[in-house]
């Protein structure tokens, strides 16, 4: 069943409104940017946000509504021209780049009276990105609904060397507010590496996040690749070449190993994996 909002059902149902329709599109990137377009021929205010008319295009496939447990996938392409671009980079570049990997795409049917580009809106569909293709002109998408976070092996616990559990979550049991260190860029930098006066051991916040506190990538995060002297290297480039004086939250990383959780966390009683158990190879 979906949920349409009062003044939506005031909207349909007022007589003599004349209304059109839109599709808008909310991608929200594992960095945690937020990217709004719409289908329709001007800018789109929708919830208070703006949705851009003028970028990217899109192509869907149909949406089914239906009960029960299955899971819902949308199809889409996406085209984008030269001038495209999302952070100064063109799109295309960066879907190949893996700017869409694990993102999630909310779609919504934003409904107005003609003459009006405020709109109220219904949500037709939400999911994360799961297969992503390329081509010179476009990117295609397909993305499943919510219902695939089911969709686990069973038993849920397997035998396996590193830990079961993911950093931080409940059955881990450490704070990260505890483990956050505050920092500060202290010198010039690249999108995927910049210095700061962070005196802790090397590796200390590999596989770990950082979050920008101030500045032109504020409120967005990255996996730190490798952290040594200070200074910290990413994969995945930001959004803005941080500059001299932005703030970041840093969070250690976890290799899953015993030896990690014993020595860097102290937290070894929550271990929950089994690396002395030999492989089958070995076993007699």
């Amino acid at each position: 069943m979906k949920t349409a909002s009062a003044n939506l059902l005031a909207m349909l149902n007022g007589t003599g409104n004349a209304l059109v329709m839109a599709d808008c599109y909310t991608l929200t990137l594992l960095g945690g940017q937020v990217l709004r377009y719409t289908d329709f021929d001007l800018d789109l205010m929708l919830g208070g946000a703006l949705y851009i008319s003028s970028g990217i295009k899109f192509k869907r496939s149909r949406i089914r509504w239906i009960a029960g447990l299955e899971v819902d996938t949308l199809d889409l392409t996406l085209y984008a021209n030269p001038t495209d671009t999302v952070n100064g980079v063109h799109f295309l570049r960066q879907v190949k780049g893996g700017i869409l990997d694990g993102a999630t795409i909310r779609l919504d049917r934003a409904y107005m009276i003609i003459g009006s580009t405020v709109a109220e809106g219904l949500q037709l569909f939400s999911g994360r990105v799961a297969e992503v293709q390329t081509g010179r002109t476009e990117a295609r998408l397909k993305v499943k609904s919510w219902l695939e976070l089911l969709n686990v092996k069973m038993p849920r616990n397997q035998y396996q060397a590193g830990c079961g559990n993911t950093l931080f979550d409940g059955m881990c049991g450490l704070s990260k507010a505890a483990l956050a260190v505050a920092g500060t860029v202290s010198g010039t930098s690249t999108a995927t590496w910049f210095p700061s006066a962070l005196a802790q051991a090397a590796s200390w916040f590999d596989l770990g996040t950082v979050t920008f506190t101030s500045g032109a990538n504020s409120g967005i995060s990255r996996t730190v690749r490798a952290f040594a002297g200070g200074a910290f290297a990413f994969n995945l480039p930001w959004p803005n070449v941080p500059q001299l004086g932005d703030t970041f939250t840093a969070y250690p990383g976890c290799d899953k190993q015993l030896v990690t959780c014993t020595s860097k966390f102290a937290n070894a009683p929550k271990f929950r994996g089994e690396p002395f158990i030999p492989i089958p190879e070995t076993a007699y």
